[in-house]
């Protein structure tokens, strides 16, 4: 930070400040975060936060966004490959070894954000369930874009398979908070990919060239 004679820092990085602020965020929640922590963490003073990220809840959703653009890289990359045993392999793999890094917080900003909000942060709390509704649905769609083309056995359900989805990489997340072993996240991970590979059709192996 550098902060001139008249209390106001002459200049800061924006996008660096933000980066500073979703860890004071993740790692200890939107009303466990002060407005001194944040500030202090960002490099500016109080004035320079409020006009250039408004209030601590409009900061905290700017962070979610950013949470979302740069955490999540690995769960929208793999919605775009063509089998869905890679979707779900490429996702429970990404998850387990984000909740494996030693260099974040643990946990998952959305998740944990969500659960840990009062009464007083009600718009904080919906504006994370909405969040992760939207990735819910988005990944059903997924799921029932590959019984349309086949990949899914007779009887698959995509909408229970989503929700099954979800409630691993949830649970994964909040076991990574309560230090739980890396090999027990990757096993959990792996398991839970051969029961959803279970219900998909390997459809390369069932379409291979030399059989034609």
């Amino acid at each position: 930070m550098v902060v001139g004679t008249s209390g106001r820092p002459r200049s800061f990085n924006q996008e660096t400040a933000l980066e500073e602020a979703l860890k004071i965020f993740w790692s200890q929640g939107y009303e466990g975060a002060s407005v001194k922590d944040l500030t202090k963490a960002m490099g500016i003073n109080k004035p320079s936060m409020y006009d250039t990220f408004g209030n601590k809840e409009e900061l905290f959703l700017k962070a979610v966004d950013m949470y979302i653009r740069c955490e999540t890289e690995f769960f929208f990359q793999a919605l775009e490959l063509d089998d869905i045993h890679q979707v779900i392999t490429s996702i429970l793999q990404g998850s387990a070894q984000a909740n494996c890094s030693e260099e974040k917080p643990k946990g998952c900003l959305i998740i944990q954000g969500a659960l840990v909000c009062s009464s007083e942060a009600s718009t904080i709390k919906q504006a994370l369930i909405k969040c992760r509704n939207e990735m819910s649905e988005v990944l059903q769609r997924r799921f029932e874009k590959a019984r349309k083309e086949g990949q899914l056995v007779d009887g698959a359900n995509p909408k229970v398979m989503c929700h099954y989805l979800t409630t691993v990489l949830n649970g994964l997340s909040v076991h990574s908070v309560d230090d739980t072993s890396k090999q027990m996240i990757h096993a959990v991970s792996r398991m839970a990919i051969e029961n959803l590979h279970s219900y998909c059709i390997n459809v390369s192996a069932t379409h291979r060239p030399d059989q034609e």
